[in-house]
């Protein structure tokens, strides 16, 4: 495809101001063809200063790429990340796959003033990540703005008509912050070895009961007799599948919660179980018997101010649907 005649003698990147919102919702819809409401972007980015590097030409957006601040735990130190979404090139400019290119220019901005460190100093996000297209991905990799993390499998199970006899489940509740905060440090300290983003009641509260236009189910799970809580697992039917989005729960409780999840779809008179997980998660629900399967979809991580610091966290994310804007 020919470079599309620029509008001014040189293309410019700047970091997005609340005033380009609407530039950015059409761009939106020219890159991926479809809409994106005012309330759920301002949902996504709410917690960023700006929400990502956009690429200017004359007075016309055509390309931004996007990052929502992610607190993550790893070997037991809490860090700052940020998780990409929303790399959008409006379709003229698609074909420009260089370094002088949009698609470079708005990643590179974004990786160079925000991720790892320069000169020895530390930057605002320690690690990024996300979940691109392979396609997508090995682009990134050529023009030395990614480096490779991390994968996603597809699992499922079959549903549970039967349920267990010594647990159940209720809705959670917002009343139940302190329990959700409990079993969050259980997990968090259990499993210090990954990376992991933080799922406390705060989290949980903005990312399923907060966003716009979509309908979550969250259950906590705990035992009949004692009434201890075993765990929260959050749920999402697509027609005659449910999707397991999220768990929050100590390793030792994790095939409970999911066993639960599993009766539920029953329930629900749904046919199957799904997620997304990364290699850790699906290691760590080994005794559920999911079946798994490869997909597309890859966790890259920044290179453009070296590799350093995005390998120490290769093939060691904790990474389910939730941890995802999209799903």
């Amino acid at each position: 495809m020919a470079e599309p005649a620029l509008k001014s003698a040189q293309w410019q990147t700047r970091w997005a101001t609340p005033e380009d919102t609407e530039a950015l919702l059409r761009l939106f819809e020219r890159s991926f063809g479809s809409t994106m409401r005012l309330d759920e972007w301002c949902w996504k980015y709410r917690f960023a200063e700006s929400p990502g590097v956009v690429c200017v030409d004359g007075d016309e957006l055509v390309a931004f790429n996007g990052g929502m601040p992610r607190t993550v735990f790893v070997d037991g130190q809490r860090h700052a990340a940020v998780q990409m979404g929303d790399v959008m090139v409006d379709p003229a400019y698609r074909g420009i796959l260089t370094r002088k290119g949009p698609f470079y220019r708005v990643v590179q901005t974004f990786f160079g003033d925000k991720v790892g460190e320069k000169q020895g100093q530390p930057l605002d996000y320690r690690y990024a990540f996300g979940f691109p297209h392979a396609r997508h991905a090995r682009l990134g990799r050529a023009l030395s703005l990614y480096c490779e993390t991390d994968v996603i499998q597809a699992a499922a199970w079959s549903p549970a008509p039967r349920r267990h006899l010594l647990t159940t489940a209720r809705p959670l509740t917002p009343a139940d912050a302190p329990t959700v905060d409990a079993l969050w440090q259980a997990m968090r300290k259990s499993l210090a070895d990954v990376a992991m983003g933080e799922r406390d009641s705060r989290w949980l509260e903005h990312r399923y009961r907060q966003v716009p236009g979509r309908e979550y189910m969250m259950w906590l799970v705990y035992k009949r007799l004692t009434r201890r809580p075993l765990g929260v697992c959050v749920l999402c039917q697509h027609g005659d599948r449910v999707e397991l989005l999220d768990l929050v729960a100590p390793p030792r409780s994790l095939g409970r919660v999911v066993e639960c999840a599993r009766h539920l779809t029953a329930r629900l008179g749904c046919q199957t179980l799904t997620a997304w997980l990364s290699p850790r998660v699906a290691q760590a629900l080994e005794a559920t018997h999911p079946t798994l399967e490869a997909t597309e979809v890859v966790v890259p991580g920044s290179q453009v101010n070296g590799e350093t610091l995005g390998r120490e966290v290769a093939n060691r994310w904790w990474l389910m649907g939730g941890d995802t804007d999209f799903r």
